[in-house]
């Protein structure tokens, strides 16, 4: 590989670091302004329209674009069964993370009623969004096993994968209250942090293994 696709990869990795930075750090402010919602309870984009809201937007947005920069860069890293389809979900992911940005979900306590136009939009983006994460991770991790680049981090990668699909479905199972009684979520708020956690670990460990790829003799 050559020496100018190596830099690009390091200035690659800095720049996802920093969007997931951004992402965790508006976070975790917008929780501190608001301490009055229940992390518990009560979903991340709720905050937006708290003090501090325009955090979680800007957040949000760093997220999604970090996203998108590290699909673009995985298409010259990564090769194998499963790495364009991975890929391919990875980016719809990263979109629906920019639409959930663009548009805000609706207020808390509101969940038995019609969602207004904006709130159908981000409700609909992060619902794909949080479904294709998990099945892109393992797509990729098949390839990530494969190729002698990813060696060093193909197991971490793996096993991030697996368990961000198993965040997925504590998150459904929170969820089903909805659609069974009909009746309010079950610690929503709880499997949602713990399902964002495990995306944006995966995200960090994709975007640090970069420069090892990039320095393989034998790329």
């Amino acid at each position: 590989m050559s020496e100018s696709r190596a830099q690009r990869n390091r200035f690659t990795r800095r720049i996802v670091l920093a969007g997931l930075a951004v992402f965790v750090t508006a976070t975790a402010a917008v929780h501190g302004l608001q301490s009055s919602l229940s992390p518990r309870d009560e979903a991340v984009s709720y905050y937006v329209h708290g003090t501090g809201g325009p955090l979680l937007t800007a957040g949000l947005l760093a997220l999604g674009l970090a996203s998108i920069v590290l699909v673009a860069a995985l298409g010259e890293a990564v090769e194998g069964p499963g790495a364009r389809i991975g890929r391919w979900l990875l980016g719809i992911w990263s979109l629906g993370v920019v639409l959930g940005a663009i548009f805000p979900a609706d207020p808390p306590g509101h969940w038995n009623e019609p969602p207004s136009v904006a709130g159908m939009i981000h409700g609909n983006a992060a619902l794909v969004a949080f479904v294709v994460f998990p099945l892109g991770a393992l797509c990729l991790a098949r390839s990530f096993r494969r190729d002698p680049r990813w060696t060093s981090r193909a197991r971490l990668l793996g096993a991030l994968a697996v368990a961000a699909a198993a965040s997925l479905l504590l998150f459904f199972a929170s969820l089903a209250p909805v659609f069974v009684r009909p009746g309010p979520p079950v610690l929503l708020g709880l499997s949602e942090r713990v399902l964002l956690a495990l995306y944006v670990a995966w995200l960090a460990a994709a975007a640090h293994g970069l420069p090892r790829s990039a320095y393989d003799p034998a790329s």
